[in-house]
């Protein structure tokens, strides 16, 4: 069974790094703490790097039926694996209020249509929910940076972003990695450590 997982594993990383990857080759083992918990399931990806770096406890949050479904059914052998349905903004909370460890948190909730008038982002929320977590001390990876000044993060900027993370922990140093399949997304996740 485990040689099954293993294969299993390799192959969906290869397979899904094709079509939906957003962190670099190298993946979340330089991040790597006792909890992955991410915002943004869609096809799994984030969860498949997660288990490939050894996270202990991993959690996934998605608000679109399908996705959940999907990566329920894909994850279901895996009993370190939990998937929470809803919107990341509203439960994040929920998924971390009895977590006792520092949290590895890869953001990656938003919208994949994006609306003029709306909500496009839940990273301020989610944010602001991690600012009430006891430990102050998570790491924090946040994807898409490109999207900043944009409609897919609300006009956020990279300065109003790294300000709301610098509420929870003012020592956090802030900064950047490659992300994309092959790393071709220059500086594209913002990486919040306390060193």
């Amino acid at each position: 069974m485990l040689k099954t997982r293993k294969f299993f594993l390799v192959f969906a990383l290869m397979f899904f790094s094709l079509l939906h990857s957003n962190m670099a080759p190298e993946g979340f083992e330089r991040f790597l703490n006792d909890v992955f918990v991410e915002t943004g399931t869609q096809k799994g990806n984030g969860i498949l790097f997660a288990l490939r770096a050894g996270f202990a406890d991993i959690h996934s949050v998605e608000i679109l039926d399908d996705f959940v479904n999907n990566a329920r059914k894909m994850f279901r052998n895996y009993d370190n694996v939990r998937i929470w349905q809803g919107d990341s903004g509203i439960i994040l909370w929920d998924v971390i209020k009895e977590i006792d460890k520092p949290i590895t948190f890869w953001l990656d909730g938003h919208a994949g249509m994006p609306q003029e008038h709306g909500n496009n982002t839940p990273l301020l929320a989610e944010l602001e929910q991690i600012k009430k977590h006891p430990i102050k001390t998570h790491t924090i990876l946040i994807d898409d940076m490109h999207c900043c000044g944009t409609v897919l993060f609300d006009y956020l900027t990279k300065e109003q972003i790294k300000a709301k993370v610098l509420e929870i922990n003012t020592d956090y140093t802030i900064t950047y990695v490659d992300g994309g399949d092959q790393a071709e997304y220059k500086d594209n996740i913002m990486v919040a450590m306390v060193k």
